[in-house]
């Protein structure tokens, strides 16, 4: 199997967002976006609890809900937005049936990339955290881009 040219053939250098961002995880208050979710029977693995797929997909809705918002005060026409990394601490185990919340927030903010932190809540416990790095592209060319200014500028309201 071939590697279309387009994508990096060597493996990509240590990206921004590794260390621990200011703020903890796994604190409620450290969030001030929130998206709602629910556990789905078909989220449960062989042994009855949330399988760790299911939390990426809860950490996603949390991620894409923010990234949303960030539509909705600038045009972003001509960007796109795409994942780099995600690395999930898992607290606790999660069991049917249950209401989640994810919190959501900008934790770093690079030239072309921020870091989302993000924490997984079930009642006032915190089930896992996560850390993403996202990256703003070119429609174009395919390729990293900086932020403008008035992305720039909304994205520090989720500081």
């Amino acid at each position: 199997m071939s590697v279309p040219p387009s994508f990096p053939q060597a493996p990509l250098p240590p990206g921004p967002g590794a260390a621990d961002p200011p703020f903890d995880l796994a604190e409620a208050a450290s969030y001030r976006f929130w998206t709602d979710e629910h556990v789905r029977f078909n989220d449960l693995d062989p042994v009855g609890h949330v399988n760790n797929n299911a939390f990426g997909v809860y950490f996603e809705s949390g991620r894409v809900a923010l990234h949303h918002a960030l539509r909705a005060r600038v045009d972003m026409r001509g960007h796109a937005i795409v994942m780099r990394k995600i690395t999930i601490d898992y607290l606790a185990e999660i069991t049917y049936p249950n209401a989640v919340r994810v919190g959501t927030r900008v934790a770093r903010l690079g030239r072309t990339s921020w870091t989302t932190g993000s924490g997984l809540f079930v009642g006032d416990r915190c089930h896992a955290t996560a850390l993403s790095v996202s990256v703003l592209v070119d429609v174009a060319s395919h390729r990293p881009t900086p932020i403008p200014d008035d992305l720039r500028s909304a994205m520090e309201g989720f500081l």
